[in-house]
Formats: C-alpha cells, structure tokens, sequence
C-alpha cells in the first residue's frame, strides 16, 4: 500500500486534532504543520510530535498529497485555494468561507483545478445521527415534516479568546452549521426555500457577536426546521475529576437535542443523555397513541464516536484521498449549508424572511 505524506495548517487545538488522526491512518508517512509564525509553528510541531515546515515548502512538496486545514476562519479559503492550485486533495475545516462569495470562489477553484474538496462536517460521520439517518431511510419514522432542535450551553469561549472577539453572527457559522447541515440531511428530497431568524439582546458582555440563535427554516415540500441556540442559560462548567462531565451536565441546564417528527413517528436523539430513542405511532379507536419502540445508549468512551466524530471523519477522508476516490461529502453540499448560515444572519440583520433563491448559487461548472 502506498502511503503518502500530509499536512496540517493550524495547529491549535483542532490543528492536534487532526494530526492524530493522520498518525492514526494506515495510508500516511510523514506528517507535517504549518504556523504562520515560525517560533510557533516549531513549538506547536514538536508538542504534537510531528515535523515544522514552511507553507511554500509544504506547497512545493510532492510527496505531500493531502492537507488539513485546521486554522481561523479566516484563512480557510486562500489556504484551501492554495492547497488546491498546488495539487493537494484538501480537508477544510466549517465555515467554507467569511461570506457567499469567498465560498463560492472556492467551489470555482475546486471546479477549475479538478481536486479533491472535502468541507469538515464531521456529524456525518457520527455514530448518533448516522443512526437517525438510517431510520429515516428505512421509512421507520415515514416522511419527515418537522425538525426541532434545542442546543443550550454555557459560554465556554472566555474573554479575548479569537472565538469571542469574532464579530457578527459568529456561532451560526462556526458552532451552529453542524446543526443546519444535520437538518438539511434529514429532509431528504425537500430543498431549503426560506429561513427566518431572531436573535435577542446580547446577554454576553465581552462577546463581540450574537449569542444567541432562534433559526426557522422552510422546505419546499412544507417541511419546517427550528434551531433554539443558547449560549449562556447553563450553569457554568468548572472541571471536577470526581464527576464526570455529561453526567453533570445533563441536569444543570445542558441541552443538546433533536426531535425529528414524521409522519409515522418520532426519533429523539440526546447528548447529555447518551442516549436516542425512537417512537411510533399507531391510531387508536379514540385518537393518535405514541409509543417508544427502540433505545440506544453509549458509554462515554464513545461520546466522540457517537456525537462528534472528527476523528474517524479524518481517517475516512484521507484514506479516500490516499485511494484517488472522490469526497463523500461534496463541497456543493456544504455550500448549501453555508447559504442556511448566511440566510439566518442576514435575516437577523434586517428582521426579514429571506429567501435562498435571493443568495449567491453554487456557480456552474464551465464547459
């Protein structure tokens, strides 16, 4: 089997992230980490145990045929763009883009050069909403008509960190994309027609962006999807080695959960509770009877597996890479979540409905 050497630019914490998985891949040789600093990027390397390099050297280097990109948003589409013209099949860590159109460009890039584009929508790849997705296609639940979502936390960002200092409807694209995308998998052969969002005043001093969400949005069949975002409502986490984390969480104001109605039933999925659960219905001689007829929990060695899986995302998308496969994941999907991102943000600015058909498209290929 021939292996091949990658890279990862940003080596935060998610910048970690992803060099483990790549140490953890069958298909991967040399692993190499980008900073734009130089005292940095050495450090950061060497804490993570893998090699420093310059971004032109890693460009230029044949032997590196896939990268990660796992730094700021903001630099997510010239870096992928450059990655791209280099010849590199690429892993861009959510958002695609600041805006529409940076997100567009890149699709163009992708389009022009014929590479390897997979946006970081790890969810797809998790074991909890795998799971729902598979008893939506199975017809358990019947046509799905309404998604629900209610994410409530603590905010955990803190006081001049880059996230808090981010500026307009940061969370929709960095935190809450996870979610639309997850809705718009749902509901399967319906197309998002329009979104409607609110945000109230912001509760968070030193947040220089919105900290809360309230996302409707309308499929072209009738479906309807809610996200209920809350960044504050929780009781503030503090780590305790004697409790373990969800298991006090899942009482002091935590809540991550779906509830996706269709026509036959109900699948409810719940984070703090590790749980998902599945109910039907059946009509009755007096009206509609609701029964829970599956139930699935997990033990926290797998609550990354289950619910956030960027691990296993990363090991699947460079072994695709490594066997000249196309993404499972196509950036004209993710593009798709990003027009729900920017639908939401920018019918909070001005307090319309706004419809996707008045955003920026996913460009054409040119023959």
């Amino acid at each position: 089997m021939e292996k091949m050497d990658v890279a990862v630019l940003g080596l935060g914490g998610m910048g970690k992230t992803h060099a483990d998985a790549a140490k953890a891949s069958p298909f991967v040789n040399r692993i190499y980490g980008y900073e734009p600093d130089p005292e940095r990027c050495h450090k950061r390397a060497e804490e993570i145990g893998i090699e420093a390099a310059s971004l032109e050297q890693i460009l230029a280097n044949p032997a590196v045929r896939f990268v990660s990109i796992a730094a700021s948003n903001d630099v997510h589409v010239p870096l992928a763009e450059a990655a791209l013209r280099a010849g590199k099949a690429v892993l861009c860590e959510k958002p695609m883009g600041t805006t529409l159109e940076e997100a567009s460009r890149l699709i163009r890039v992708k389009q022009e050069t014929g590479g390897f584009l997979q946006i970081g929508f790890e969810l797809h790849y998790s074991t909890m909403y795998q799971k729902v997705k598979e008893w939506i296609d199975s017809g358990a639940i019947g046509a799905v008509v309404n998604v629900q979502c209610r994410y409530f936390c603590c905010e955990f960002h803190r006081k001049n960190n880059w996230r808090s200092n981010s500026t307009g409807s940061f969370l929709i694209g960095e935190k809450l994309s996870h979610y639309l995308d997850l809705q718009r998998w749902y509901f399967a052969g319906q197309k998002p027609e329009s979104v409607y969002s609110l945000s109230a005043p912001k509760v968070v001093p030193y947040f220089r962006h919105r900290d809360n969400h309230q996302i409707l949005t309308r499929y072209d069949k009738g479906g309807v999807a809610a996200l209920n975002f809350i960044m504050y409502s929780a009781e503030s986490y503090h780590r305790d080695p004697l409790r373990e984390i969800l298991e006090k969480q899942s009482d002091d104001g935590h809540f991550l959960q779906y509830h996706i109605c269709g026509t036959k039933g109900v699948i409810e999925t719940d984070v703090f509770k590790r749980r998902l659960r599945r109910f039907q219905f059946s009509e009755v001689e007096d009206g509609l009877e609701n029964k829970i007829v599956e139930t699935i929990t997990f033990p926290k060695e797998l609550d990354q597996v289950y619910f956030h899986n960027t691990h296993g995302q990363n090991l699947r998308v460079i072994e695709l890479a490594a066997k000249g496969k196309m993404p499972e994941v196509p950036p004209e999907d993710a593009f798709a979540t990003m027009q729900l991102c920017f639908a939401a943000e920018r019918s909070e600015d001005t307090g319309r409905i706004i419809r996707l058909d008045d955003l920026p498209q996913v460009p054409s290929a040119r023959v």
